[in-house]
């Protein structure tokens, strides 16, 4: 699958790519159907991947755009939400605390670099607002990943964070790709994603009747 898009977007145009990656997300959506283990949240939240990959066919128009965003923003806190019920218990300290809202800021400072580089022929009223919401929507997302695999610290919990790491890698090259107009990046943001939402889909195989470790459940 990523030597077929690799291919695709080496000798192609970028609808064709765009062509590809909704393809990729649907037979990978098949599969998750077709292993019978996901919960509700997490068919909703790859039904809405799969969605926002529609979007991109006309993302140029700043209806589709914003739509787009709102969609992907709400596959992202479908996840975060697929998790939280396991981590209803999980207790941290004042330094972990003060740790995840300095984290939360640098990751804001970063947005606010970014949201600046855009140029200006593809900015419209709105834009900026989804952004951030969008990268807050992200940076929700990682940490909510990293509190799971510390908690529970096995092969489920590896493979949600790594899947939602490659999300987020993926969503920073596509950003560089397509707005810094850099093509080159659209190489790692598909090999990010494709890697993205198969870690989801084997994340959803496992039956979730792990326990956390003892010394990271106050984590």
């Amino acid at each position: 699958m990523l030597v077929a898009n690799f291919y695709i977007i080496f000798a192609y145009d970028l609808e064709l790519s765009r062509w590809a990656r909704l393809i990729s997300t649907f037979v990978l959506f098949i599969v998750l159907v077709w292993q019978g283990t996901f919960s509700k949240r997490m068919l909703a939240a790859f039904f809405l991947l799969l969605i926002s990959d529609l979007g991109l066919f006309n993302y140029e128009d700043p209806l589709t755009n914003a739509g787009t965003f709102l969609v992907r923003i709400s596959a992202y806190l479908l996840l975060v939400f697929v998790v939280t019920p396991e981590l209803k218990n999980l207790q941290t300290n004042l330094f972990q605390k003060i740790l995840f809202i300095v984290v939360f800021f640098l990751n804001l400072g970063m947005l606010y670099l970014l949201v600046d580089m855009i140029p200006y022929q593809y900015m419209y009223p709105g834009l900026n607002i989804l952004f951030y919401a969008y990268g807050i929507s992200m940076i929700t997302m990682v940490i909510t990943a990293i509190s799971y695999s510390n908690r529970y610290s096995d092969t489920t919990s590896f493979y949600f964070t790594a899947a939602t790491l490659f999300l987020v890698f993926s969503d920073i090259t596509s950003f560089i790709a397509y707005y810094l107009e850099f093509y080159e990046f659209y190489y790692p943001d598909r090999f990010f994603y494709i890697l993205g939402i198969a870690g989801l889909v084997k994340f959803a195989s496992f039956a979730r009747s792990h326990k956390p470790v003892a010394e990271l459940e106050s984590l």
